[in-house]
């Protein structure tokens, strides 16, 4: 009976050493900081697709994925300046006709 008693404190031990360790090595799933107001979000996103740094853009996580009103208006904002760069080339390319 006291082997028992033994073994299952010795495995208890071992659980509770085995969860310490697992979380200093992995982790233990800690929330990400909040990221700024969803509107501060977007006009730095404004800004970063203006001035051609596609790769700082950033979305706030949400449980299914990113905001979309964030992604939509990155994407919106991106086809306004292909559609302008369109435009702009159309001009140019009729003014070299002329």
């Amino acid at each position: 009976m006291l082997t028992w008693i033994l073994l299952i404190v010795l495995l208890a031990a071992l659980v509770v050493l085995g969860t310490f360790f697992w979380g200093k090595i992995f982790g233990r799933g800690e929330v990400l900081p909040p990221m700024d107001e969803p509107e501060t979000v977007i006009e730095d996103n404004r800004r970063r697709v203006g001035a051609g740094q596609v790769d700082g853009i950033r979305f706030e996580l949400v449980p299914r994925g990113y905001r979309p009103e964030q992604v939509d208006d990155v994407i919106e904002h991106l086809a306004w300046q292909v559609n302008e760069a369109n435009r702009r080339i159309t001009e140019l390319s009729r003014g070299q006709r002329d």
